[in-house]
């Protein structure tokens, strides 16, 4: 059993086909095994981003933790919500502790527009996770998971 396949089982009602909101929307390459689960069905008690999506790219583990924008972006606010959903994306592996050793992570902001202000402000901010600080990509909703983590590999 792959750690996709575990992440199935333990979480299968919390999968969706797509990670979209609102006309935004991030691309994956379906020739990956992955799993796309929605931030609001796996923890409903505090601020999540959209999406947590598990990929098995050539036998690494890629973890995208993705927040989708269509309107004003706050960086406060969803520095909360990647970080939250790192730590779900965490315990989720950790009911799979035999199956996955390391993964990377990937926080990722993708909107319909940004503004320079904005923009600057979210490529400063960082995130403070599993004792290492994480920077925060920021991309055009519709650019596709793959192209982000090839370009930062």
């Amino acid at each position: 059993m792959s750690v996709i396949d575990c992440i199935n089982i333990e979480c299968a009602d919390e999968q969706i086909e797509h990670c979209s909101e609102k006309g935004c929307k991030i691309k994956l390459d379906a020739s990956y095994e992955h799993i796309i689960l929605k931030g609001e069905k796996i923890c409903s008690d505090r601020k999540i981003c959209d999406c947590i999506i598990f990929v098995n790219q050539n036998d690494d583990l890629i973890v995208g933790i993705v927040e989708l924008k269509s309107r004003s972006i706050h960086s406060s606010e969803i520095e909360e919500k990647l970080k939250n959903g790192s730590e779900i994306a965490v315990k989720i592996l950790e009911k799979c502790p035999d199956l996955y050793n390391d993964s990377e992570f990937y926080h990722t902001v993708l909107a319909k527009g940004w503004r320079s202000s904005e923009h600057a402000n979210m490529r400063n901010t960082k995130i403070r996770f599993r004792n290492k600080r994480y920077n925060i990509i920021t991309k055009k909703c519709g650019d596709s998971l793959f192209e982000i983590t090839s370009q930062l590999r």
